[in-house]
């Protein structure tokens, strides 16, 4: 007797959850999507309108964006795990790079990701420095970004005043009750002379 293979391959192909059919088309359709995005189209839209040469137009559209494109993404796991300020945690590697942070488009305030890694800000202070969040926020007021999850300000300082290095800006500055007497005396000079300025 013959096994009924049609229907136990139409079974099987229902099966397939959503992510199993998205994984192999992605995985299919990625080499000719780059090919054209990445490649041709960059390459091939200067040579087309503007005369530029196939082989300056290669090595500038292609080559170099590419390449410092992929640099800037490595820097998020190296530079900003090397040099700027831990607020929130200062026994972990992951620190705040702001100039990170503008070149991958806000990815730079890794030590507060690593702290709060369910944020969907990646950084507390949001939109500032971080055009990633205003591309989420956006979305999200259209309605297609939705749940984001983010931290409270409490919660934030109070991270950061148990575990951070003290750079966390709610944490020392103006108002302090600690505060050296020459500091609070020139911090209210400096006050009084802006204020005279605006007027």
């Amino acid at each position: 007797m013959k096994p009924k293979v049609a229907g136990s391959a139409a079974k099987m192909i229902f099966a397939l959850s959503f992510d199993q059919v998205s994984s192999y088309v992605f995985s299919r359709l990625y080499p000719p999507l780059f090919a054209i995005f990445n490649i041709i189209l960059p390459v091939g839209i200067p040579v087309y309108y503007w005369n530029e040469t196939l082989w300056n137009s290669f090595w500038i559209n292609f080559v170099a964006r590419f390449t410092i494109t992929l640099n800037i993404a490595f820097f998020v796991n190296s530079i900003a795990h090397m040099w700027g300020q831990k607020p929130y945690d200062r026994n972990i590697s992951p620190v705040e790079n702001l100039a990170v942070s503008l070149a991958a488009l806000g990815e730079g305030w890794h030590n507060y990701h690593h702290v709060f890694p369910w944020d969907y800000k990646t950084g507390e202070l949001g939109n500032a420095y971080n055009p990633s969040t205003t591309f989420i926020d956006f979305f999200a007021k259209l309605g297609w970004a939705y749940d984001l999850k983010s931290v409270s300000k409490g919660m934030i300082a109070r991270r950061a005043k148990k575990c951070g290095d003290g750079s966390h800006p709610q944490i020392w500055g103006y108002g302090d009750s600690d505060i050296d007497k020459e500091d609070k005396e020139e911090l209210e000079k400096m006050a009084a002379e802006e204020k005279a300025a605006m007027f």
